[in-house]
C-alpha cells in the first residue's frame, strides 16, 4: 500500500492548510514540522496586523490633536479612509489567527477525520477571504487565492492529491503576491503616523509644553541619580536636545517597521518555498520557524509598549470626561 500524504497550504499571507491522510507515512514528521512552523508564522502575521492596527488608531488621535491645537485639516473623508483601512487590518489579523490554529490542528488529524474537517475548515477560510476588501492591485491575488481554496477543498474531498498539490502551489504564490502588493497601503499610513507624531512632539517642545529633563537621564542614571522635580530655565536650554531625540527616535521607528515588514515578507516566501518542496516529494530539512520572524516580534513589542504606556492616560481622560458629563447632568 502506497503512503498518501495530502498537503493543503495557503501560505504567503500566512494562510496555511496542511491536511494529511496518514497510513504509516514516512513524511509525517515533515508534515508535523511544517504545520508547527506555519502556525507560528501565521500567528506572527496576526500580531503584525494588530500592531499596524494600533498605529492606525494612534494616527487618528494624532490627526485630531493637530486639528484641535493647530487647526490642521482632518477631513471626514480622510478619517473614514483611515477607519476603513483599520477595519481591513482587523479582518486580516483575525484571518491569520484562525489559520494559525487551523495549521496547528492539521498535524495530528487521522485518515478518517481529515477529509470532512478539511472541507469544513476550507469553507471557513473562503468565508474569511470574502470579507476582505480589495486594496490597490490585490483583487487579482484575492481572486486567485479564493479559487485555490475552492480547488484545494474539492481535491481533498475527492482524494486527488496531485490536484491538491497543484492548487496549493497557486495559493502559496498568490498569497505571497497579496502581501507584497498590500504593503504599500500600510507603509503610507505608518510613514504618516511617525511623521505627524514627530512634528507634533517638536511643536509641543517649541511651545515649552514638555518636560525635557528626561534627556538628562543618560548622565544621571549610571550614578543612581534622578532628575529634580523642577528644572526652571533649564527646560528651554534642553529643547534642542529633546528635538534631536525626537528625530532620532522617529528614524528608529521607521527603520524598525520596515525591517519588520521585510522580515514578515521573507518568512512568508520562505514558508511557501518549504511547502512547495514538500509537495514535490523533497524532505523537510528546516525544523524551525523562519528566523526573520524575530524582527517582526521586535517591532510588535515596541508598538505594544507605546500603546500600553498610552492606555492609562487614555483611560484617565475617558474617566474625567465621563465624570464631567455626570456633573453637567
Amino acid at each position: 500500500m502506497k503512503c498518501k500524504c495530502v498537503w493543503l497550504w495557503i501560505a504567503g499571507s500566512s494562510v496555511f492548510l496542511s491536511a494529511m491522510v496518514l497510513a504509516g507515512c514516512k513524511t509525517s514528521d515533515d508534515a508535523a514540522a511544517a504545520s508547527s512552523q506555519m502556525a507560528t508564522t501565521s500567528l506572527k502575521l496576526s500580531s503584525y496586523y494588530k500592531a499596524l492596527q494600533t498605529t492606525f488608531q494612534e494616527t487618528d488621535e494624532l490627526y485630531q490633536l493637530n486639528a484641535q491645537l493647530y487647526a490642521k485639516p482632518y477631513t471626514s473623508e480622510n478619517q473614514q479612509l483611515l477607519k476603513t483601512n483599520e477595519a481591513e487590518l482587523a479582518k486580516r489579523a483575525q484571518l491569520a489567527a484562525d489559520l494559525s490554529a487551523l495549521s496547528e490542528s492539521f498535524g495530528s488529524l487521522t485518515a478518517t477525520t481529515t477529509p470532512a474537517t478539511v472541507a469544513s475548515d476550507a469553507s471557513q477560510v473562503e468565508t474569511d477571504l470574502d470579507k476582505l476588501a480589495a486594496l490597490k492591485a490585490s483583487s487579482t491575488e484575492q481572486g486567485a487565492l479564493r479559487l485555490a481554496v475552492q480547488q484545494l477543498a474539492s481535491a481533498i474531498q475527492q482524494h486527488k492529491e496531485r490536484e491538491a498539490a497543484k492548487a496549493m502551489e497557486g495559493a502559496a504564490q498568490s498569497l505571497s503576491d497579496l502581501f507584497a502588493k498590500e504593503t504599500s497601503v500600510w507603509n503610507s499610513t505608518e510613514e504618516v503616523y511617525s511623521q505627524i507624531a514627530a512634528n507634533l512632539a517638536a511643536n509641543l517642545v517649541d511651545a515649552n509644553l514638555t518636560d525635557n529633563s528626561a534627556v538628562l537621564d543618560v548622565a544621571l542614571a549610571p550614578f543612581g541619580l534622578v532628575r529634580s522635580a523642577s528644572i526652571g530655565d533649564m527646560n528651554q536650554k534642553l529643547a534642542p536636545v529633546a528635538k534631536q531625540q525626537i528625530a532620532t527616535e522617529k528614524a528608529a521607528m521607521d527603520e524598525s517597521y520596515l525591517n519588520a515588514t521585510d522580515g514578515m515578507a521573507k518568512a512568508l516566501v520562505q514558508m511557501a518555498q518549504r511547502i512547495q518542496a514538500l509537495a514535490e516529494g523533497k524532505p523537510m530539512t528546516a525544523r524551525r520557524a523562519p528566523l526573520s520572524l524575530a524582527t517582526v516580534q521586535e517591532w510588535v513589542t515596541q508598538v505594544n509598549s507605546v500603546a500600553n504606556t498610552l492606555a492609562p492616560a487614555s483611560a484617565a481622560a475617558a474617566g474625567s470626561a465621563a465624570s464631567g458629563s455626570g456633573k453637567e447632568k
